[in-house]
């Protein structure tokens, strides 16, 4: 061809060639060196994944419990609010037992009065709260009776305990009942409560412990004794329950750790203690809420008595009610609800409760995986712009094709401790 008259076709001829046979001992080193390298890039994604993992379940266990305290005690307040203006309207023609006829009502109530009607009292709440506690630590420390259960040891150490909490609510009866009345009473047709009318009225109540005050009201010592049976029976049902729910989530994620391969340092088990009790004590609280509903029914409606307070109407929405009755003590106040509006008088409200339950397994639910995606997504982005090891390859060992891209191994499972 035209060109070519004087390529040299010797030179080519007796180019020196490159067998694969010429070197088997260098290329077999070549092949183990980048099976090494290769397998210590393995280990080290491994294990920054696993660390990651443990970060992100170590973080997310530790904010449950707070995310758990405030469902408890700042999302479920207004049905509770619901629940105890139910419980209070004896002569309701709606008992709410179930969610779906409460739901119209309180879209006409928040219509009318705005979102607030579902908030009063809070504040006294969480300050009738920090007293009771303030109560049990000073009547601990003067009488050296046990404040919490881990200090229990013994039978004769519980009762203690238990003599504490009743001590401590038979006090703070006649600031429940105050604090009821700021709970529940309409905003409509209530003139507003001065901040300290809470300890001024529950003050007064305390003082006068043998005779009411006036017109219908009962004195303290009839109301303190419902008050100290359901306190104490919703704390010993707090704790069997809690310690029961939280033994049965312990088997299961024992059981989880059987079937699954799972490493067995995942997670701390301080973080796991935290969750475990943050779900076990939403799960006891709930259950006792349903269990003693018709004690807390009976208890709020003699709270009540006498005070003349004036309460929304829950049948309509957008009218309001006086608490009128004359009951004589709890067990004439049971039998009388019982005779007049039924067995499920009892259980009037019920329906909000349902509704406080749904919502706050919803929410945690919600929360949980939020905050996983959350901290998961900034475990990544965190061990991604860190530092990586850098792993030498010489140069004479490896070829180009070798040193295209090493794979990039991950965890073929994340760990699954965080279930609930």
């Amino acid at each position: 061809m035209a060109g070519l008259e004087s390529f040299n076709m010797d030179f080519q001829r007796h180019r020196p060639s490159r067998s694969i046979s010429e070197h088997p001992s260098q290329l077999q080193q070549n092949f183990q060196d980048t099976e090494m390298i290769r397998q210590q890039h393995r280990e080290t994604l491994m294990e920054m994944s696993k660390n990651k993992d443990i970060l992100v379940n170590d973080t997310v266990n530790k904010c449950i419990k707070p995310t758990c305290l405030i469902l408890q005690h700042v999302v479920s307040y207004p049905f509770i609010v619901l629940r105890r203006q139910c419980q209070l309207h004896y002569a309701s023609t709606r008992y709410h037992i179930v969610p779906f006829t409460l739901i119209p009502v309180v879209y006409r109530l928040v219509k009318t009065q705005g979102i607030g009607v579902l908030w009063k009292g809070f504040g006294t709440v969480l300050l009738i709260k920090g007293i009771t506690m303030a109560i049990e630590a000073l009547l601990s420390e003067l009488f050296d009776l046990p404040k919490d259960t881990n200090s229990i040891n013994n039978s004769k150490s519980f009762g203690k305990h238990i003599i504490l909490k009743c001590a401590s609510l038979s006090i703070i009866t006649p600031f429940y009942s105050a604090c009821l009345v700021e709970t529940v009473q309409s905003n409509i047709a209530s003139e507003k409560t001065a901040f300290y009318d809470v300890f001024k009225e529950g003050f007064i109540r305390l003082l006068q412990w043998n005779c009411p005050q006036k017109g219908r009201m009962l004195p303290v010592w009839i109301i303190v004794v419902p008050t100290v049976t359901y306190g104490v029976l919703r704390y010993i049902t707090n704790i069997l329950v809690g310690k029961s729910v939280k033994h049965l989530l312990i088997m299961y994620e024992l059981r989880i750790c059987k079937t699954e391969v799972i490493s067995k340092d995942s997670d701390s088990p301080s973080s796991i203690n935290e969750r475990l009790e943050a779900v076990s004590d939403l799960t006891a609280s709930a259950f006792s809420d349903a269990v003693l509903f018709p004690l807390e029914l009976v208890m709020h409606r003699l709270y009540l008595q006498g005070t003349r307070t004036i309460i929304d109407n829950l049948d309509t929405g957008t009218s309001v009610m006086p608490i009128l009755t004359g009951y004589e003590g709890p067990l004439d106040c049971f039998a009388t609800t019982v005779a007049q509006e039924g067995r499920f008088g009892l259980f009037k409200g019920f329906g909000a409760l349902l509704l406080q339950t749904s919502l706050i397994v919803i929410l945690y639910k919600v929360v949980k995986i939020s905050l996983l995606k959350v901290v998961d997504a900034y475990a990544t982005t965190s061990s991604n712009q860190s530092p990586q090891a850098v792993i030498i390859k010489p140069n004479n060992l490896i070829n180009s094709q070798e040193e295209s891209v090493i794979p990039d191994f991950r965890p073929l499972m994340r760990s699954t401790s965080f279930m609930m």
